[in-house]
């Protein structure tokens, strides 16, 4: 999450309904913080211990490897609600969450039959809800400057991607997630991801629960 722009689900901004700080704000904070916790400990733990010092450029890859989950997954859950109260402290935009672009020209519409999403362009995709087969999400690298996030809905033989961040995605997650066998852990995986990955997150079985589940969406 260092370099992600994605939203999650639940934020301190969102609790108070303000403007979370900008993108760029977490970045000058976590860079430096990553680099003090990747290339500082292996370097102070040399000089304590008294070791040479060209063991800590050997050491510093592995364990920049061995903790890299930790400054992928948890440095910005960690420094996020502090960033986003000094943003607010000094005078940050007092107004409900941002908006993503150019995810949010994106909109996504939930009827009882299926689901229908808008391009910017007006171009129009929708699946039904029968039709569902599967849920996947693409990560890549490119945040925060450029969209790094994207749910895609599997029909039988056909199939669309929604950028996480369109109007609308939150009631679509909430639906998906009462699907039988909606792997949630796999989801906090993906929106962790800072890389190039695809995760599959749910896929319909031939059995009676997920059939029943389906055609109960509302």
């Amino acid at each position: 999450m260092l370099f992600s722009r994605r939203r999650w689900p639940y934020t301190f901004c969102e609790e108070m309904n303000l403007q979370s700080a900008p993108a760029n704000w977490h970045v000058a904070v976590n860079l430096p913080v990553a680099i003090v916790w990747i290339v500082g400990i292996p370097f102070a733990a040399c000089s304590l211990l008294q070791i040479p010092m060209w063991w800590a450029i050997l050491i510093a890859p592995i364990w920049a490897l061995l903790t890299g989950r930790i400054t992928d997954r948890w440095l910005q859950a960690l420094t996020g609600p502090a960033i986003d109260r000094v943003f607010i402290a000094i005078g940050g935009d007092r107004k409900p969450p941002g908006s993503l672009e150019p995810e949010s020209n994106y909109i996504v519409e939930i009827t009882d039959f299926q689901v229908r999403s808008i391009r910017p362009d007006g171009t129009i995709e929708d699946i039904s809800w029968d039709e569902l087969a599967g849920f996947d999400i693409e990560t890549n690298s490119l945040g925060p400057f450029a969209p790094d996030v994207f749910w895609v809905l599997h029909g039988d033989e056909r199939g669309y991607i929604i950028p996480q961040g369109a109007k609308g995605d939150g009631a679509l997650l909430e639906r998906l997630q009462q699907l039988p066998g909606f792997d949630n852990e796999k989801f906090i995986d993906a929106m962790a991801s800072t890389s190039e990955a695809t995760f599959e997150i749910w896929r319909k079985t031939n059995n009676t629960e997920q059939d029943a589940a389906l055609k109960d969406q509302p």
